[in-house]
């Protein structure tokens, strides 16, 4: 039997070369081809199932010398014109894209409507590849009138990778989110609110626009979600608070831009708490704190939320096709993997994640 081809684009990378390991080690039938512009790399680890594949995302079909038995592509690098991305729809070959910020993410699923879709395509491009709304949406599922708050702690000693600051053109763009009244337009690094992560780190986080606050509230039990960040510094989260407000930041070049934002260290643990509102179905008054820590960091979660969106399209040789279309992580949990495999996915990889509830009758007032 012909092994099952997955191309990892942007494979050689800090996220790519990990989310080429976890598959890896989870299929063992895998070949996994590593995509990259460069001829002679070093593989990142040593397998007779791990092939390197030149490829570049800038031509106009990236896929043209690609093999016709992909089962499935996963984008762990910018595809700032969507090259890839309709190339893979067109050969009707599953996509996972981790790699779009919001306004690229609207652009694509625009241009995606246009198209004759016979493949399923997953834009897990919200926080840490999808992997915060999907654990915000497992954990409302149950509730309605749901208000979700992501808060992200960023370290600055964390791997990253040059893409990892695509947002920060974007920093001082007003974006929308969705409330309990009503969409209303909010500018980045606003609206500080307090938070202390599973760490203690207690600190004050500002909004960022992220693909999460659009498709949490696609959820129909869902009324409002928005996300904010905040550095593992204070004196860097008030800096980049005080340039983005002061307008400095705009007259900045993107090269000192970059600088202030990529300075990647040796590794750090990566911290999220998401908060949520909603009533049960007995109308009373949930309130529910999710704690996630992952101690091999921000990348690794990253590519986890990758890792975890292939399962059902490398399974469904076995079970019923995938469904053609855009989906989101959020998607996931109706695709053949319960709350508890999605849960138990994450902590067989070292993610700890801790659940706290407060339940109370509600009151008219």
């Amino acid at each position: 039997m012909n092994p099952t081809k997955v191309l990892i684009v942007g494979g050689y990378g800090t996220v790519g070369s990990q989310i080429a390991k976890i598959l890896h080690d989870r299929h063992p039938t895998l070949e996994l081809l590593l995509g990259g512009r460069s001829a002679g790399k070093p593989l990142p680890f040593a397998s007779t199932r791990l092939k390197p594949f030149l490829l570049d995302i800038s031509k106009s079909d990236p896929l043209a010398h690609a093999p016709d038995d992909l089962a499935l592509i996963i984008s762990a690098v910018n595809d700032p014109d969507d090259k890839l991305l309709l190339a893979a729809v067109r050969r009707q070959i599953p996509l996972i894209d981790v790699t779009r910020w919001t306004e690229r993410f609207t652009r694509s699923i625009d241009r995606l409507k246009k198209e004759n879709m016979g493949s399923p395509v997953i834009l897990a491009s919200g926080w840490m590849g999808g992997t915060v709304a999907l654990l915000a949406s497992i954990h409302t599922s149950s509730l309605q009138d749901v208000r979700i708050h992501l808060h992200a702690l960023y370290s600055l000693q964390d791997k990253a990778g040059p893409d990892s600051t695509d947002y920060m053109d974007r920093i001082t763009i007003p974006f929308t989110v969705t409330t309990p009244t009503g969409v209303k337009e909010v500018t980045p690094m606003s609206d500080p609110v307090p938070v202390t992560f599973p760490n203690g780190f207690h600190t004050k986080c500002y909004r960022l626009d992220t693909p999460d606050h659009m498709t949490l509230v696609k959820a129909p039990n869902v009324t409002a979600a928005d996300f904010r960040i905040a550095f593992d510094n204070k004196l860097s989260t008030f800096a980049l608070v005080l340039l983005v407000k002061s307008r400095i930041w705009d007259m900045l070049g993107k090269s000192t831009r970059q600088k202030i934002l990529y300075n990647p260290g040796a590794g750090s643990p990566h911290h999220v708490v998401i908060q949520i509102n909603g009533r049960n179905e007995h109308g009373m008054n949930v309130k529910r704190q999710v704690e996630i820590t992952d101690p091999k960091g921000q990348t690794h979660l990253t590519a986890l939320g990758a890792a975890i969106f292939a399962q059902p399209v490398l399974r469904q040789s076995e079970n019923e096709t995938v469904t053609p279309g855009v989906l989101f992580p959020e998607d996931l949990r109706h695709l053949e993997m319960s709350a508890e495999d999605i849960l138990q996915f994450y902590r067989s990889e070292g993610v700890q994640i801790t659940i706290h509830d407060e339940t109370k009758k509600s009151r008219t007032v």
